[in-house]
C-alpha cells in the first residue's frame, strides 16, 4: 500500500466497514454533493480525495485518521451518544432502535452483553417496567424539568416512547445473544424501586406492580436460559432467531459492556452516566475487550439449556433476593 491510489482504496474500504448499515456509495454522493459515478470513481481511487472531502468523511462516518494509519496506539476514538437539551430521551430510543434494527438485518452479528444492570431491553417488554425505567431515568438521571414534581403514573411516558420500547425489544428478541450476570445484576433496578417508594413517587399498589413484573421477569428469562432461546412473554413462545445463552459470573461486574461481532469486525459499547453511550470499532480496543470477555466466560458457569443445577441455584438466588428485598421495604 504504496501509492496514494491504494492508500485511498484501502482508505474508503476500512471507512466502509466503521459503518456497515446502509449504503455507503449513496452516502457518499450526498455527503461529497457528487454523482454516482464520481462516488465510484473515488471508490476506485481513479480520482483522489481533496483535503477537504477527507475531513467531510472522517468527520461523518467518524474515522480517524490515526486509527487508519496506527498513528497513536495508546489513543482510542470513541463515538458519544449523550443526553442533553439537544439530544432528548426520545432521540436516545430512536439511536437505540436504529442500532438494534441495524444488527438484526444480518444474521452474521452476535451480541455479548456484560451486565452490571439487567440489559433493558428486557424490561421494555413488560409495559410497566418499561415506563417506570423510562420516568425514572428521565426524572433522577437526566432530570427533566417537567417532571421533577411529578409522581409516577400511566401517563408521564408518552405512548410514542412506550411503543419505540416495545418496537426495541421485538427487535432485539429475534439477535443472537449471549450475557453475563452477576448476583449484583438486579440490585440497581430493586433499589431504584425502592428509592421511588420511599420518596411517595410511587404508591403501594405500584411498588407491588413492579416487584411482581421483576418476578415475571425473572421467570421468563429463566425459561429462556433452559430453552437457549428467547421467548414472547405473553405465550412463552419460542422465538426462531433469538438464541440466547446466560452465564452466571461471582464476581461484581464493574459496568455495562456490549460487544458486537460480525466476521472480523467487531464493535464496543460502553455505558457512562448510567444512559450515555461510548461506541468505538477501534481495533485494538476491541481485540482487548474480546480477550476480557473470554477471560470472564472462563470465570463464568454457563446456565444454559443443560445446566439445569446451576440455573435453578442462580433464579432462586434472584427470587430469594427479591422477596427479602419485598420484606425490608414494605
Amino acid at each position: 500500500m504504496n501509492s496514494d491510489r491504494d492508500i485511498q482504496i484501502s482508505f474508503l474500504e476500512w471507512v466502509k466497514t466503521q459503518k456497515p448499515e446502509g449504503k455507503f456509495v449513496e452516502e457518499l454522493e450526498t455527503l461529497l454533493d457528487i454523482s454516482k459515478d464520481s462516488a465510484y470513481r473515488r471508490m476506485r481511487g481513479d480520482t483522489l480525495l481533496t483535503f477537504n472531502e477527507i475531513r467531510k468523511i472522517s468527520q461523518h462516518f467518524g474515522a480517524s485518521l490515526d486509527t487508519f494509519f496506527n498513528l497513536s496506539k495508546d489513543t482510542v476514538l470513541f463515538h458519544k451518544r449523550m443526553l442533553n437539551v439537544n439530544y432528548g430521551y426520545l432521540d436516545f430510543l430512536k439511536s437505540v432502535l436504529a442500532s438494534v434494527k441495524m444488527i438484526q438485518e444480518d444474521e452474521s452479528y452476535h451480541m455479548t452483553y456484560v451486565a452490571k444492570d439487567i440489559p433493558p431491553f428486557h424490561y421494555f417488554r413488560f409495559p410497566e417496567l418499561s415506563r417506570f425505567k423510562s420516568f425514572f431515568w428521565r426524572r433522577t438521571i437526566l432530570k427533566e424539568p417537567s417532571l421533577m414534581n411529578q409522581v409516577y403514573g400511566p401517563n408521564v411516558i408518552s405512548k410514542e416512547m412506550l411503543d419505540i420500547c416495545a418496537e426495541i425489544w421485538n427487535t432485539y428478541q429475534q439477535i443472537p445473544s449471549l450475557e453475563i450476570w452477576s448476583d449484583e445484576t438486579i440490585n440497581i433496578t430493586l433499589r431504584q424501586i425502592e428509592y421511588s417508594y420511599e420518596t411517595n413517587m410511587i404508591t403501594s399498589d405500584q411498588f407491588r406492580t413492579l416487584v411482581d413484573d421483576i418476578r415475571s421477569l425473572l421467570t421468563i428469562i429463566n425459561k429462556e436460559a433452559e430453552e437457549g432461546h428467547k421467548m414472547h412473554p405473553d405465550n412463552s413462545q419460542r422465538l426462531i432467531n433469538g438464541k440466547f445463552d446466560l452465564y452466571y459470573n461471582e464476581i461484581e461486574i464493574g459496568d455495562n459492556t456490549v460487544f458486537f461481532s460480525l466476521g472480523n469486525r467487531r464493535m464496543v459499547m460502553k455505558t457512562y452516566n448510567m444512559l450515555n453511550l461510548l461506541n468505538t470499532t477501534d481495533h485494538a480496543f476491541c481485540e482487548n475487550i474480546e480477550q476480557y470477555i473470554k477471560n470472564i466466560l472462563q470465570k463464568s458457569v454457563p446456565i444454559s439449556n443443560s445446566s439445569e443445577k446451576e440455573r435453578l441455584k442462580f433464579f432462586h438466588k434472584m427470587n430469594q433476593k427479591v422477596d427479602l428485598f419485598e420484606q425490608k421495604v414494605r
